[in-house]
């Protein structure tokens, strides 16, 4: 793969989470991954185990979703799940949490929510669509999660649209370009992904992987 200004490898996350693959699909994708030596993975908990069994031989991070993408994971369970996902080998955890509780200004309930997240024993991301929340509310969110000290966020959790980059430019300036910030959704382009590089985005992830890398392979 010629290598261009950023390390597509590194800074592209393969997304891996269709509930609907077929094993002869889940192992197509497993040697794309291999093949385009990619470093990092999104999945779920039950892909979990095959995933990092298929990636035994390959140096990769694999990132367990926990509560994706419904927030629907009672408050009492996080940390046996945080637990599973260690004991089938995740090296870290992408969480969306339970927004209800900011709607009903039960703001102390959603700090606790992340301060278990945060704690944990693997490293943790949020995950927060903007284009699903109040604005006020989506701001507190971030208040809230800059407070307890969370530094890694996602935005956007797959089912909304590309952000432009004025939106972009917004969410780097309320949550700081010195933190962690993968961008998800709607990236399907080698030119979106650079735009989005070129505004501070630390990475993107992404189930259009396959696409993306066979238009590196054309520089």
């Amino acid at each position: 793969m010629t290598k261009l200004k950023y390390e597509f490898n590194e800074k592209v996350h393969a997304i891996l989470i269709n509930p609907y693959l077929s094993l002869e699909d889940f192992n197509a994708n497993c040697e794309l991954i291999k093949n385009y030596n990619i470093k990092n993975i999104t999945t779920t908990l039950n892909f979990l185990f095959h995933l990092k069994k298929a990636m035994s031989n390959h140096k990769v991070k694999i990132n367990a979703l926990i509560s994706y993408p419904l927030s629907d994971l009672p408050f009492s369970f996080i940390n046996e799940l945080i637990s599973y996902a260690k004991d089938q080998g995740a090296n870290g955890i992408e969480y969306c949490p339970n927004f209800f509780n900011l709607s009903k200004n039960n703001f102390d309930t959603f700090a606790s929510e992340l301060e278990i997240i945060k704690n944990s024993e693997l490293p943790s991301t949020i995950i927060i669509n903007k284009t699903k929340l109040d604005q006020e509310l989506f701001k507190k969110a971030i208040e809230i999660s800059l407070e307890l000290g969370i530094e890694n966020f996602q935005l956007g959790d797959g089912f909304g649209s590309y952000l432009s980059s004025q939106e972009i430019l917004k969410l780097l300036k309320l949550i700081g370009n010195q933190n962690f910030i993968k961008v998800v959704g709607g990236i399907k382009k080698l030119t979106q992904v650079i735009d989005l590089f070129d505004l501070g985005i630390t990475c993107v992830g992404t189930s259009n992987y396959y696409d993306i890398f066979k238009e590196i392979k054309v520089f």
